[in-house]
């Protein structure tokens, strides 16, 4: 539930206060879902990424492209629909796929040596924006597979694409997600890390580069565009209630 519920549209009525607060979690209870269910989860993400990388047969540069562009195998993440994971409507809850999704971002940084390197050069990954689209409902505990893609690098934005599947199976849920590298407190030129971090990235624009890119490119072109008007739409908000 949300913790603040308006009478009034908040894009429409942005300065309408008679509101209908509903306090339902406190400091104390947002500590405990972090130590409890968000860390652990995203500590044996990043476990499996490195256990899998430390058992993988592929060479390190081969392990850095993996994931990235269409030309070489997307990073597969693998996991069951659990406890946490559904709802009342007996199958997967939709803010679960994007749970899955970052933790299976986080075992693909791992596995293609990523994160170690935003470790050694005190750098951050950063999501700026999301979009999901859902195709299919995943049943409590039916095991699912996350493939992840790196589709797209400019000077500032990184995106990734991931779909939800079956085993060998067809396409249940899309993420598309925007995502910035951040180092000291300042966002950086994402491409510019990539090269000098990543043994792939030597011919990034060939990985790429493909009829496959033309489609994810094609994605991005429409997600920016649906950007530029959730900024207007909340700069517009944010005009209305400063005055």
């Amino acid at each position: 539930f949300p913790q603040e519920t308006r009478k009034n549209c908040p894009d429409t009525h942005p300065t309408q206060r008679s509101a209908i607060r509903i306090h339902s979690d406190s400091p104390i209870t947002s500590l405990l879902e972090m130590g409890i269910v968000h860390i652990p989860r995203t500590a044996a993400a990043v476990a499996r990424g490195y256990m899998k990388r430390r058992l993988s047969p592929l060479s390190d540069h081969e392990k850095s492209r993996v994931g990235i562009g269409s030309k070489h195998p997307p990073h597969v993440y693998t996991s069951r629909a659990g406890l946490f994971d559904v709802d009342l409507m007996f199958h997967m809850n939709n803010a679960s796929y994007l749970t899955h999704a970052e933790l299976a971002r986080w075992e693909w940084t791992a596995f293609g040596g990523h994160l170690a390197a935003n470790l050694r050069s005190k750098s951050f990954f950063i999501v700026t924006a999301s979009m999901i689209r859902f195709r299919q409902e995943i049943k409590p505990f039916k095991k699912f597979e996350i493939e992840t893609r790196l589709g797209g690098i400019d000077d500032r934005n990184m995106w990734m694409y991931q779909t939800f599947h079956h085993e060998k199976g067809k396409v249940l849920a899309q993420v598309f997600t925007q995502a910035v590298i951040t180092k000291n407190g300042k966002v950086i030129n994402p491409r510019s890390w990539v090269e000098d971090h990543v043994p792939a990235a030597k011919d990034l624009d060939d990985l790429l580069s493909n009829e496959i890119g033309s489609l994810f490119d094609d994605k991005a072109t429409r997600f920016t565009h649906l950007e530029e008007a959730m900024r207007r739409s909340a700069a517009l908000y944010d005009d209305k209630v400063t005055k």
